[in-house]
Order: structure tokens, then C-alpha cells, then sequence
């Protein structure tokens, strides 16, 4: 049995490369289908504005779907925005509804580039969704860039360290150990590595942080910090 070949043998998750993307192209590799997928689908997550031009001149429909959604919509939601200029420029449509009643363009106003494409008038958020999006540009401002891979995460509302603790039966662990432990916590069994949590009092709750592990998003764990209160 031969299998079928599309032209994108070896593509992995580079798509930027634009002399590679349309060197295949033009030997023949099918611009409208990659691995069971969409290779512009693929491009506006993972390539480059150039690939992205390059793939769009070559599809039959720019707005073609994938998953429900067109690939417009994937490069805003992955916050590639010079990506979604490039399919805009090319005939994508920015306010062609999607999922939840939203489209590429609304989901930009809530997002941190409000201002990617001409809005049509009568289009836009409503105070409610005005207020959330400006509260999330202030809380991602407040967190600042920081590596996340990996990173185990529960924000409860209501309680602060101390009582996070005590819901927890956890006690404080030595300064020498835990600086032992942080030169390489992926050097400790699993078991021991995931006791380890931190804990920072901030207003309206806490947040419980892992940088190595899942702790923090365990069942147990969430049922334990979101007893009468709230936990994500």
C-alpha cells in the first residue's frame, strides 16, 4: 500500500522559512493540504507574514475552514498579528462570524492589538466585554514576560497564603532545602518534587505556583483551595 504525498514531507512546527515554503509550492507540494490539515492554518500559527502571503495566493479560499475556524482567526487567537495583516491583506475576512457568535476582528478589540483592522461601524464590544478586556491587558501588563513551560498554576479568590497553607496541611520548608531543590527539581522523583508548591498572598485571593510540576491543578488540590470560594 503507497501512501499518499502531499510535497510537505519533514514539515514539523517551522513554518517560516519562505524559500523552503515556496520552493515546495512550486514542485508541487498542495497548498491546501498538509498532513490531514490546512498548511495555511499551519502558517498562521507557526510561520512567518511572508509564508503566510505566499500560502494565501495559492489557496482556492482564503477563509477556508479548519476546526470550525478560518485561519484568520487562528492567528489572532495565537497573537500573531502581523500574520493576521498579512491574510487580511489578501482577502481574508475579518468580521466573518466563527465560534461563539465572535469574529476574527471582534476577538482583536478584546485582545492586546485592538487596533488590527478598520472596524465597520455598529461593530464592536459591549461596556461589559470593553471593561474585561481592559482589566486582562492590565493583568498581563502586571505579570510581565516571565518562561511558563511547564509552570502548574491555581489562583484562588477569598483566601490568602496562610489559609491556602493550612487547607493544604502544608508547613514551610527550610530555606537550604528548598534552594538545594531549585538547582534542579527535575532531578528529584516526581513524588517528592510535586510537595513543593509556592504560595503568594495577593489582592482578592492567592495564587499557588509550580514551576515544574501540575501540583497546583490536582483535583484534591483544587477541591481543597476552592471550598466557599473560587479557583482557576
Amino acid at each position: 500500500m503507497t501512501g499518499v504525498r502531499d510535497g510537505w514531507d519533514g514539515m514539523g512546527w517551522d513554518w517560516t522559512d519562505h524559500e523552503d515554503i515556496r520552493r515546495r509550492l512550486d514542485g508541487g507540494a498542495d497548498p491546501e493540504r498538509w498532513s490531514g490539515g490546512r498548511p495555511l492554518h499551519r502558517a498562521a500559527l507557526f510561520g512567518s507574514p511572508e509564508v503566510v502571503a505566499e500560502l494565501a495566493g495559492r489557496v482556492a479560499e482564503v477563509d477556508a475552514m479548519e476546526g470550525g475556524v478560518t485561519a484568520l482567526w487562528e492567528a489572532v487567537v495565537a497573537g500573531k498579528p502581523e500574520n493576521a495583516r498579512a491574510l487580511a491583506a489578501a482577502g481574508a475576512d475579518p468580521w466573518r462570524t466563527s465560534l461563539g457568535g465572535w469574529s476574527p476582528g471582534r476577538l482583536s478589540l478584546a485582545g492586546p492589538t485592538p487596533g488590527l483592522f478598520a472596524v465597520p461601524a455598529g461593530v464592536g464590544l459591549s461596556p461589559g466585554e470593553r471593561a474585561t478586556a481592559e482589566e486582562a491587558r492590565r493583568l498581563l501588563a502586571a505579570l510581565g514576560e516571565f518562561y511558563y513551560d511547564g509552570l502548574g498554576l491555581a489562583c484562588v479568590a477569598g483566601i490568602d497564603a496562610a489559609e491556602a497553607v493550612r487547607r493544604l496541611d502544608g508547613a514551610p520548608v527550610p530555606d537550604d532545602v528548598m534552594e538545594e531543590f531549585l538547582d534542579d527539581p527535575y532531578d528529584y522523583d516526581m513524588d517528592e518534587s510535586l510537595r513543593f508548591v509556592g504560595v503568594t498572598s495577593v489582592p482578592g485571593g492567592c495564587v499557588v505556583t509550580q514551576p515544574w510540576g501540575y501540583a497546583p491543578q490536582m483535583p484534591g488540590v483544587m477541591a481543597r483551595l476552592s471550598a466557599g470560594t473560587f479557583c482557576y
